[in-house]
């Protein structure tokens, strides 16, 4: 009678993880469908070197990293802190993001599912979330609170690599939302971590 018990509950454990795998299979098809409607709307060579080139700028988010050394660097004590904040920021984004959810979730990219020729060095690490488009809104956001202009232009540029993700087809369209809205909140944790002196414990 035990037996009879454990095998039910043994297929029945299968037919949930079978039906899971069939819903996560016809949402992943879904992502890929709508990747190549944007992928073929946009199409131009033009389009593929700019978005190669804004990506590129995105890679382990050395233009935000440089940004805010250069900005720590100068004697203005508020730009100096809005750069250490800023680097506060793209460290959150490292052990958050790329550490951690990376490794919990353990998505494989789009290139996974179909046979795309990609434009760039196929990225070695998992699919969500997307570190270009985490980094660059985390920064984005920082620099709104030094500059309301240069924030809005760094936002639309983190637009541009955010978008060059999906162009390149090595994100899926939920990497790259989670991604803007877990960006934007690290950008805003770091502000606050840092002018509560890290919420008081130091």
């Amino acid at each position: 009678m035990k037996r009879i018990i454990i095998d039910q509950g043994q297929q029945i454990a299968r037919q949930i993880e079978n039906e899971t795998d069939k819903q996560v299979g016809r949402f992943c098809n879904f992502e890929l469908r709508n990747l190549k409607r944007l992928h073929d709307y946009l199409y131009s060579p033009f389009m593929d070197q700019l978005m190669v080139t804004v990506t590129s700028t995105g890679n382990l988010g050395l233009i935000w990293i440089f940004l805010a050394l250069c900005l720590m660097v100068q004697d203005n004590a508020f730009r100096h802190q809005v750069g250490l904040i800023m680097l506060i920021a793209l460290l959150l984004c490292i052990m958050i993001g790329n550490i951690f959810i990376k490794n919990l979730v353990r998505r494989n990219r789009p290139f996974f599912h179909k046979n795309y020729k990609l434009l760039i060095k196929q990225p070695w690490d998992y699919s969500f979330p997307s570190g270009h488009t985490l980094s660059s809104f985390a920064a984005a956001t920082v620099l709104l609170y030094l500059n309301h202009n240069v924030g809005m232009a760094a936002l639309v540029y983190a637009g541009l690599i955010a978008l060059s993700r999906l162009y390149l087809r090595v994100h899926f369209f939920t990497d790259v939302f989670f991604s803007i809205v877990l960006g934007t909140g690290l950008g805003f944790l770091a502000i606050k971590a840092y002018e509560t002196r890290f919420f008081g414990f130091i």
